[in-house]
């Protein structure tokens, strides 16, 4: 198995994982469960797309943004769709560096949101390299 493919299989049980917390009733545990594997799963979803950029593209990208703008065309997604993924990148960036009350549960709100999207990019590269 080579390293994309051994990524992308990391980062499909970590959206099962998350999926899974998302589902599970709120309490104050498990938003913060939720949350930290809503980091785990960002942190690999911008990483395969970074790799399938350049194994199969041949374009670097070197951060979150960078990648989620080069993947759009490519893996026809909607600029709505992009646009999510950057608030995603932000919101990442805060929930590791920032904690408050306040700030998770806002995020948290926010999180069903970026699940959906992760998935329909999981799926399209998961089209990609798994024909």
């Amino acid at each position: 198995m080579d390293y994309l493919e051994e990524k992308f299989s990391d980062l499909e049980q970590a959206l099962i994982s998350w999926k899974n917390a998302l589902d599970a009733p709120f309490s104050d545990l498990n938003r913060d469960a939720t949350i930290q594997r809503y980091e785990f799963s960002f942190e690999l979803l911008w990483k395969t797309i970074k790799m399938y950029l350049k194994e199969y593209e041949g374009i670097e990208c070197n951060s979150p943004k960078s990648c989620f703008r080069e993947i759009r065309t490519i893996l026809g997604l909607s600029e709505e769709n992009i646009e999510k993924c950057l608030v995603m990148a932000n919101d990442r960036n805060l929930s590791v560096h920032t904690y408050s009350e306040k700030m998770a549960n806002s995020l948290y709100e926010r999180l069903t949101g970026y699940w959906d999207v992760s998935k329909l990019i999981a799926e399209k590269i998961k089209e990609k390299i798994r024909p």
